[in-house]
C-alpha cells in the first residue's frame, strides 16, 4: 500500500480533497458538529503526518495560502462599515484586551514556568494574542454579520493581529543585530503607504474600473481577486505578513461592493466552496499526533499553551462584554471568533523557529494549540451564533409585518441589468421572497413575438443571480394598457413594491399622463422610479432630498429602510438634505441618532434650492417624495426630477414613492394635506416664474 501512497496523480489528488470537501461537512453535521471541524479532522487523518495520503505540495500550499487571504479579505469586505464606525471605539477597546492580556500571561509563564530567553518569551507570548477569523463562514451562513459583537471582533482581529506582527518584525530585527533608526523609518513609511494603497487609492482606482471598463461579471471577480493578492504583497514589503492587506483589502473594496450584489456572491460562493476548505485541510495537515505519545513533558508543554490561549481569550471577551454590557450569546461571539489560531500563530512560530528561538516542541505544541483552538472556535461560535440568529429573527418579525416582493416590470430590454442590480440593492437581506421580474407588453399583433424577446433578454439578465441564492421567478403579461397589466400583477402576486425605469415611464407619456402617474393611481405599493447610468459601486456620493412631511407618511418607515440599504451598500458618502423635523426622524430610522455618520443640510426653502449647482457626475440622487394629495407630497420635490432629466446629461436619480395605507398621524394629516387646488397653484405660480424668467432682462446687457 506505500508504494502508492502518497498520491503522485494531481488530477487524484485533486478529486480526493474535492470529495472531502463534499463528504466531511455532510458527515460531521449528521453528529452536529460544525462542518470546520470536518475538514480540519480530516486534513489530520489524511496528512503527511498520519495515513500521508497527500503530501502539502506546491500547489496544494497555494490554495491554501489563497483560502487564508480569502478568510481576512472576506471579513473586511463583509464589515458594516456604518455599524463599524458606531463601535469603532469598542473595536479598540476590545483589540486592546486581546493583545495585552495574552501577550502578558503568555510573556509571565514563558520567564518563570518555560525560563525561556527575554526574546523567546516576548515571542511566544505574542503568539498567544494573534486569532485568524477561522469561524467567520459560520457567522456569515447565519446572517449575524452585522451583529456588534461580530463587528467588534473584526475591529479587534486588525489591531491585534497588526501589533502582533509588526512586533514580530521587530524582534527578527533585533535578534539578527539590524535595527537601528532606518529600521523604524521604514516600517513605518511602508506601513503608512500599504494603508493609503488599500483604504484611499484602492477604492478609487476600482470605482473608475467598474465604471469605464463595465466588463461581465466574471472579469469583475478575476479584478477583485488580483487587487486582493496585490494588496497581500504590498503588505509582505512592508514587513507584516500577507493577511493584514488581505483585510485591508477587503475593507478597500467594501465601499465598491455592495453586498446583495452579484458580485458580492460571486466572492462568497467561490471563497466558501472552494479556497476556504483547502486552507482548513491544509491546517489539518500540519498536525503531528504521534509526537505527543512519544514525550510526557510535551504533552505537558502543549496543555499549558492550550490553557494560556483558552483563558486568556476568555478573560478579554469577557471584559469586554461586562464593560459594555454584552449578553452571554454576544460574549460567546467575541471568544468564538477570537479564540481560534491559524494563520499569524504559523507565522510567528516559523519565524522563531528559523531564527533560532524555538525548538521543534513549541512547533508541535503550537500546531495542538491550533487545532484545539480551531475545534473550540467552531463550536462555541456555532452554537452562540444560532441562538444570536434566532433571536433577531424573532426581533425583524415583530418589526417587520409585511412580505417583501418586488415586481420589476419590463418593456425595453436595454433596462434590464441595471433594474435587477438595483432591485437586489433595496432587497432586505431578511426576504426570502424572490424578485419577480415581469416581462409585459401591449397587445398588438406583434405582442407574442416582443413578450420573448424581453423574456429572453431578462433571463439572460438573471442567470448569474439565479446560480447564486437569489431567487427569481421571471413572469409574462400581455395586456391592453402597461398599467393595468402591472397592476393586476402586482395584484395577483401579492407585491410590495414595483421598480420601473424612469426611460420606460417617459415612453409611455401621452395625453392621459406617463406611466407612471397612472400607475401612483391605480397601485398602492411603494413605487420606485429609477434612472441610473453608471454601474451601482462607481457613485462617489448619495444626495438625498426628502419632501417636506414625509415622515407623516404611513410608508415612511419602509422606504427608508431601503435608502438606508441602499447607502450601507454603496459606502458612499452621503448628504441629505430636508425640513429639520424630516431630517430628526429620518436619522432615527437610519440609526444615526447623533446624526454623526452622513452630513445633514436643514432646508427652509424648498422653492430656492437648486440641486443643478451641487451635484456632480458621480451622484446618485435619492429623491423621496409623496403622491399627490397626500401629506408629504411637494410639488418642487416633483419638479426637481424633472429639471435633472432635462438639464443634467449625466445625472442618474431613483424616486421613491411610499405605499397608501391609513396615516399614522391622520389628525394631522387633515389640516395638512395639500388638495389639488393647491397643486393647480403651484403648477401656475412656476409656469409664471419661467415665462418671467425668459422676457426679463440681463441687468448687465
Amino acid at each position: 500500500m506505500d508504494q502508492y501512497l502518497p498520491l503522485k496523480n494531481p488530477v487524484l489528488i485533486l478529486s480526493v480533497t474535492l470529495l472531502i470537501i463534499l463528504f466531511a461537512p455532510l458527515l460531521f453535521r449528521r453528529f452536529k458538529i460544525p462542518g470546520i471541524i470536518g475538514l480540519i479532522l480530516a486534513g489530520v487523518f489524511i496528512g503527511p503526518n498520519c495515513l500521508h495520503i497527500i503530501e502539502s505540495t506546491n500547489s496544494f500550499e497555494l490554495l491554501s495560502k489563497t483560502g487564508l487571504l480569502y478568510i481576512m479579505f472576506l471579513a473586511g469586505l463583509e464589515i458594516d462599515t456604518h455599524e463599524f464606525k458606531h463601535n469603532r471605539n469598542k473595536s479598540i477597546v476590545f483589540g486592546f484586551f486581546t493583545f495585552i492580556i495574552p501577550i502578558s500571561i503568555g510573556y509571565i509563564v514563558s520567564i518563570y514556568v518555560f525560563h525561556f530567553s527575554i526574546w523567546q518569551a516576548l515571542l511566544l507570548a505574542s503568539m498567544f494574542s494573534t486569532h485568524t477569523l477561522l469561524s467567520f463562514p459560520i457567522v456569515s451562513s447565519m446572517g449575524i454579520i452585522k451583529n456588534r459583537a461580530v463587528q467588534i471582533t473584526f475591529g479587534g482581529t486588525l489591531i491585534t493581529d497588526a501589533a502582533v506582527l509588526i512586533l514580530l518584525g521587530v524582534i527578527t530585527n533585533i535578534v539578527s543585530g539590524e535595527i537601528d533608526a532606518s529600521f523604524w523609518i521604514r516600517i513605518i513609511l511602508s506601513l503608512c503607504f500599504l494603508v493609503f494603497s488599500t483604504l484611499y487609492l484602492l477604492p478609487r482606482i476600482s470605482r473608475w474600473f467598474f465604471r469605464n471598463i463595465e466588463a461581465q461579471a466574471s472579469s469583475q471577480y478575476i479584478y477583485v481577486l488580483a487587487m486582493v493578492f496585490i494588496s497581500g504583497f504590498l503588505s509582505e514589503i512592508a514587513g507584516v505578513e500577507p493577511i493584514i492587506g488581505a483585510f485591508l483589502a477587503g475593507l478597500g473594496l467594501n465601499k465598491v461592493i455592495p453586498h446583495n450584489s452579484i458580485l458580492m456572491n460571486r466572492v462568497n460562493f467561490i471563497g466558501n466552496t472552494l479556497f476556504i476548505p483547502f486552507f482548513l485541510i491544509s491546517a489539518g495537515m500540519l498536525v503531528d499526533l504521534s509526537m505527543y505519545f512519544k514525550s510526557s513533558s510535551l504533552i505537558i508543554f502543549a496543555v499549558i499553551l492550550c490553557l494560556i490561549g483558552f483563558i486568556s481569550k476568555y478573560l478579554a471577551a469577557w471584559l469586554t462584554a461586562f464593560i459594555y454590557k454584552f449578553n452571554a450569546n454576544e460574549r460567546s461571539i467575541i471568544y468564538g471568533l477570537s479564540v481560534s489560531r491559524a494563520a499569524a500563530t504559523l507565522a510567528v512560530v516559523k519565524v522563531g523557529f528559523d531564527i533560532g528561538l524555538f525548538d521543534q516542541n513549541v512547533i508541535n505544541g503550537t500546531m495542538l494549540l491550533i487545532l484545539l483552538s480551531c475545534l473550540v472556535s467552531s463550536i462555541v461560535t456555532e452554537r452562540a451564533a444560532r441562538k444570536i440568529a434566532i433571536h433577531e429573527k424573532e426581533v425583524s418579525h415583530k418589526n417587520i409585518d409585511r412580505i417583501e416582493r418586488i415586481l420589476i416590470p419590463v418593456s425595453n430590454p436595454e433596462n434590464i441589468q441595471r433594474l435587477i442590480d438595483f432591485s437586489l440593492l433595496i432587497k432586505s437581506s431578511a426576504s426570502n421572497e424572490p424578485l419577480y421580474p415581469l416581462s409585459i407588453v401591449e397587445d398588438n399583433e406583434e405582442a407574442d413575438e416582443q413578450i420573448n424577446v424581453v423574456k429572453k433578454t431578462i433571463e439572460g439578465a438573471i442567470e448569474q443571480i439565479s446560480s447564486g441564492d437569489k431567487k427569481v421567478e421571471v413572469l409574462k403579461k400581455v395586456d391592453l394598457s402597461i398599467v393595468d397589466g402591472i397592476a393586476r400583477t402586482a395584484k395577483a402576486y401579492n407585491i410590495s413594491d414595483i421598480l420601473i425605469s424612469y426611460k420606460s415611464q417617459q415612453s409611455g407619456t401621452n395625453i392621459f399622463g406617463s406611466i407612471a402617474e397612472n400607475l401612483l393611481n391605480k397601485c398602492k405599493q411603494i413605487v420606485i422610479i429609477s434612472k441610473i447610468l453608471q454601474p451601482l459601486n462607481s457613485f462617489k456620493r448619495v444626495i438625498i432630498i426628502l419632501s417636506p412631511n414625509i415622515e407623516l407618511e404611513n410608508g415612511f418607515f419602509n422606504v427608508s429602510a431601503k435608502i438606508n440599504s441602499i447607502i450601507k451598500q454603496l459606502g458612499s458618502q452621503v448628504h441629505i438634505f430636508g425640513l429639520q423635523d424630516t431630517l430628526n426622524d429620518f436619522a432615527i430610522t437610519v440609526n444615526d441618532n447623533k446624526k454623526q455618520l452622513f452630513k445633514y443640510f436643514p432646508l427652509t426653502d424648498y422653492e430656492n434650492f437648486n440641486i443643478l449647482k451641487i451635484i456632480a457626475e458621480d451622484d446618485l440622487i435619492l429623491i423621496f417624495n409623496g403622491r399627490t394629495h397626500t401629506v408629504g407630497f411637494d410639488f418642487h420635490i416633483e419638479q426637481i426630477s424633472k429639471d435633472l432629466n432635462k438639464q443634467s446629461e449625466f445625472s442618474s436619480f431613483v424616486l421613491f414613492y411610499p405605499e397608501i395605507s391609513k396615516s399614522i398621524k391622520e389628525n394631522v394629516i387633515n389640516t395638512i394635506t395639500v388638495p389639488a387646488f393647491d397643486k393647480n397653484v403651484e403648477k401656475v405660480k412656476h409656469i409664471t416664474e419661467k415665462i418671467t424668467g425668459i422676457f426679463k432682462k440681463d441687468p448687465n446687457e
